[in-house]
């Protein structure tokens, strides 16, 4: 719809060009003309073509006395050099907004223009390093006033790069700290894979391996993050669009076969009657009427079974809507609250208030993707669209793995966490199901447990089995709720140690993913003891 919008504007835009072009006396309309045109490249990604019509535009101003929007056309001109890698030209017309206007009433634009200035001097054949590093400080001094963490972030980073490049380790590795620090406070994940492998190379520059390599790990983490991230959401609506429509399409056949099938029967019904009606055909009547009652009890069993399909499909849509319905409903509703309140502490600059929203907000972000994560595996599951590849797995690096997604909640509870997996123990899996057993048991546990709780991890062999121990000493589970938690068509619901419900979607999947895997889940829990759970998966003989 927006290249369309713009499509259709370009043809207007020349027109006007010709037109005042040739016209006397209208130098405003003309400079408007090629700067539309100029934006309107540059809005389709044609930067190349639209640095002619800019240029036109800025020697059609240099006519008048007050060019309409001077400062941001000039800026808009600086930034497309400097996007072209024109660093030289872009320098120059940046030079020339600072010196010719005033900033007072909009830092955040100079912030702006000082941050391109010094990737100018730094990236300019000259290198001009103590240039750049005096303006990355002026960037940060604008940006530090209006508390703006994003470009706080940006800027440190860039800072951090310009000290690496002149092989000033220590500085850098400060910076680039300091923007990690920005990045969590605004929450800008876009960068935070560029800060960690920066700190990666600052780090192993500086001799210190190991947090070299820890923070290339997180680098890593943080790039898988993203994309999964962005995929799952994105399949999660793409998945809860198709099955919706899917299921209400197949609604729509069954009911118009069965409307069709009563029709048949109507209709055999109707020739059954004439049948009837003739005496002289009493025993061809009498093989048709057999004939005719054999078909409808056959059709009868027909719609009946397709029936029985149309209430399962009716029991799984209603389901599904019902978990979307009432989980995602609390937490956006409390989000919503939430940046209501983040907008009113940044507005009187209560920074403990918003230091506990962000954190809440977090929390409250990683539920819901974890719920939506669930429900992604279980509604593949229901349409029987999720595929497996059983390999062998390293039980202690997988866990490892898992569990350095909970560091963080482990923390925030005081929860004591001991693992005990002997070395060498390989399992034969399914690695994304496995993963997701574990990280649904796991939040389980943590969830369900006080603070200042315990969670133990055992593992141990059994003839041609590994077996897996998760236990807790958390608030446990209800007897009722024992009983129906591993029924597909009923909900599960209990309240977490922070008052959340739990709908028991999550055991749902681990059981389904375990089978899947042709391996057993037991569980054991008393309600004010804590929950062990077992899983035994088939072990890869060495």
């Amino acid at each position: 719809m927006e290249e369309k919008k713009y499509a259709e504007v370009l043809p207007f835009i020349l027109a006007s060009i010709a037109n005042y072009s040739e016209t006397p006396k209208n130098d405003t309309l003309l400079y408007l003309s090629y700067y539309a045109k100029g934006s309107f490249y540059t809005k389709n990604g044609l930067k190349d073509q639209s640095l002619a019509p800019m240029l036109q535009a800025e020697k059609v101003s240099k006519s008048m006395e007050n060019p309409p929007g001077k400062i941001g056309f000039y800026s808009d001109i600086a930034n497309l050099f400097f996007e072209l890698s024109k660093y030289e030209e872009a320098l120059q017309y940046y030079l020339d907004l600072i010196h010719k206007n005033d900033f007072s009433t909009d830092k955040k634009i100079q912030g702006a223009i000082y941050n391109n200035m010094a990737r100018c001097y730094a990236t300019i054949e000259t290198h001009d390093f103590e240039k750049a590093e005096s303006y990355y400080k002026k960037s940060l001094a604008f940006y530090g006033e209006l508390q703006d963490s994003l470009n706080l972030a940006t800027v440190h980073l860039n800072l951090g790069d310009l000290y690496f490049e002149q092989y000033k380790d220590r500085m850098a590795i400060a910076h680039l700290k300091k923007a990690l620090l920005y990045s969590d406070a605004s929450q800008a994940a876009d960068i935070k894979d560029d800060i960690y492998f920066n700190l990666s190379l600052a780090m192993e520059s500086a001799g210190d391996t190991k947090k070299a390599l820890a923070f290339y790990k997180k680098y890593v983490e943080q790039l898988e993050g993203i994309w999964n991230r962005d995929r799952i959401w994105g399949l999660a609506e793409q998945e809860k669009k198709f099955v919706v429509d899917k299921k209400q399409t197949e609604i729509k056949l069954l009911e118009k076969e069965a409307k069709l099938q009563k029709m048949l029967l109507e209709a055999k019904r109707q020739q059954s009657n004439t049948f009837f009606s003739i005496a002289s055909a009493l025993l061809l009547l009498l093989l048709i009427g057999l004939y005719s009652y054999r078909q409808r009890i056959k059709k009868n069993k027909v719609i009946a079974m397709q029936n029985l399909q149309l209430d399962e499909l009716n029991k799984t849509k209603d389901r599904l809507f019902s978990i979307i319905a009432h989980d995602l409903r609390t937490p956006v509703h409390l989000l919503k609250e939430s940046n209501l309140k983040l907008k009113s502490a940044l507005k009187k600059n209560e920074l403990p208030i918003l230091e506990k929203q962000l954190e809440f907000n977090i929390r409250m972000t990683e539920n819901t993707y974890s719920m939506l994560d669930n429900l992604l595996y279980w509604s593949l599951e229901q349409k029987k669209g999720t595929f497996f590849k059983k390999e062998p797995l390293p039980l202690d690096s997988i866990v490892e793995q898992v569990l350095m997604n909970y560091s963080d909640a482990l923390k925030m509870k005081k929860i004591e966490l001991k693992k005990n997996i002997p070395e060498g123990i390989q399992i034969y899996a399914d690695s994304n199901a496995f993963k997701i057993v574990l990280r649904n048991i796991i939040d389980n546990a943590i969830k369900f447990t006080h603070e200042d709780g315990r969670i133990l991890i055992n593992a141990s062999v059994r003839k041609n089995q590994a077996e897996l121990v998760i236990e807790d000493n958390g608030i446990g589970i209800k007897k009722t709720v024992l009983e129906t938690i591993f029924n597909s068509g009923r909900e599960s619901r209990q309240k977490d140690t922070s008052g959340r419900i739990s709908t028991g979607l999550g055991l749902e999947l681990c059981r389904i993913m375990t089978e899947k895997n042709e391996g057993e889940l037991y569980l054991d829990s008393e309600e004010g003891k804590g929950t062990s759970v077992r899983i035994l998966f088939e072990l890869v003989k060495n």
